[in-house]
């Protein structure tokens, strides 16, 4: 909650490898990189994984496993991923990496996302290959951030049904008629 897991770097999962439930909200995973196997952000195989009002950006997989999330199993265990309000941009390739079928992708709507490898919810969910995102910063708050700059298509976009009631950095949301998408709310 409200943390930045940032140039890090491992076999798997360079930022976070998860082995149970865990609820990312609020947070900015950028930066990392696995350099043996998948996952430059994330690599998930037990459990339950649901990322709220996160910013995921700019993290890096080998040549050959090049994605931001990994979700698989390697045991009887069918592991989730539940995307909501979240940005994942800017990674390398791609941004999911489902294990053969034997995981369960959900999108929560309304996240903007590079492409479309999470299983989007086409219509809430933005397919778009520039999320619109200042450099990792301090912009205020206890952790960096990405800021969204103006005219990004994160602006009041997110679903205020499920919006936390502040940002990363404890800014209050929404500050303009909606709720912005990711872990960064834009002060008009």
């Amino acid at each position: 909650d409200r943390s930045t897991i940032s140039g890090n770097s491992a076999n798997v999962g360079g930022g976070l490898r998860t082995l149970g439930d865990v609820e990312v909200l609020n947070s900015t995973i950028s930066g990392n990189s696995a350099y043996g196997w998948h996952g430059g952000a994330l690599f998930h195989t037990n459990g339950a994984v649901d990322i709220l009002n996160s910013t995921i950006a700019n993290n890096r997989g080998p040549d050959w496993a090049p994605s931001a999330l990994f979700i698989g199993s390697f045991d009887a265990a069918i592991p989730s991923l539940k995307l909501s309000n979240t940005i994942i941009s800017g990674n390398q390739w791609y941004a999911c990496d489902h294990w053969t079928g034997s995981v369960i992708v959900i999108s929560g709507g309304h996240n903007l996302v590079q492409d479309d490898t999470c299983n989007p919810d086409y219509a809430t969910d933005l397919i778009l290959g520039n999320a619109g995102l200042g450099p990792l910063a301090d912009n205020g708050g206890p952790t960096w951030t990405h800021a969204l700059l103006p005219g990004s298509p994160a602006l009041d976009a997110a679903d205020d049904l499920v919006c936390p009631a502040t940002d990363q950095r404890g800014v209050a949301r929404p500050q303009g008629p909606q709720c912005d998408i990711g872990a960064f709310e834009l002060i008009p």
